[in-house]
């Protein structure tokens, strides 16, 4: 008689599945706790509360509080947490833009991108920042996103970037200065601008650099 061949089951003889193993359950359950943990901070934060506490957190999510604490033991964790999934959520709002049509375009298409980006997860990053104080796992964040935001800089600007010639990388900076988080916060906090007087500025800023790098 031939032999059945050895392998992982998935489901019974008469063909129906068999039950998840209970480890996988396990997991599949942890994943959802720290989700809907995350989820709960997230929206504490975006109704104004900017320091919610774990008790607060595990009460929005339905969850013990000890549940909040196996999963992010401390602040820093619970909050750099919650805005690595925001950043990351929000991704979709930016397209990558080609380097190629009218260079007004893509500066004015590109500044609202990241008007539409930095908006919608600027009260989870300054909470983030405010609560973990600016911590070493928080800036290796923050470094990511502005990494991908310069990609992204690079691949739509790249030809008027390069023809900077030996200004070029100075003149990269300045733009990805220019059109980062950090600008974005001040000019919407510090200095009180509207989001739209915000998006204007940036624009205006990436047009200059550009130009006066051919000023020459």
């Amino acid at each position: 008689m031939a032999q059945r061949p050895v392998g992982r089951h998935t489901g019974a003889a008469d063909g129906r599945p068999t039950a998840q193993p209970s480890s996988d359950r396990r997991l599949a359950r942890g994943q959802r706790n720290r989700t809907s943990i995350v989820d709960a901070t997230v929206e504490l934060i975006n109704a104004g509360n900017r320091r919610p506490t774990h008790r607060e957190v595990a009460t929005r999510a339905g969850l013990a509080v000890r549940t909040v604490y196996n999963h992010f033991g401390d602040t820093d964790a619970l909050f750099c947490g919650a805005a690595q999934q925001q950043l990351w959520r929000q991704r979709d709002v930016v397209v990558p833009i080609p380097a190629h049509g009218p260079i007004g375009s893509r500066i004015r298409v590109t500044c609202h991108q990241r008007r539409q980006l930095f908006e919608e997860t600027g009260p989870v990053v300054r909470a983030a920042h405010t609560r973990t104080d600016g911590s070493k796992r928080f800036k290796e964040l923050m470094t990511q996103h502005d990494v991908w935001l310069r990609d992204l800089l690079s691949a739509t600007l790249g030809p008027e970037i390069e023809a900077l010639g030996d200004q070029a990388e100075a003149r990269f900076d300045m733009l990805a200065v220019a059109t980062g988080w950090e600008q974005w916060n001040a000019m919407r906090g510090s200095y009180g601008r509207s989001a739209n007087d915000a998006e204007r500025l940036m624009a205006h800023a990436v047009g200059r650099i550009l130009a006066q790098g051919n000023e020459r």
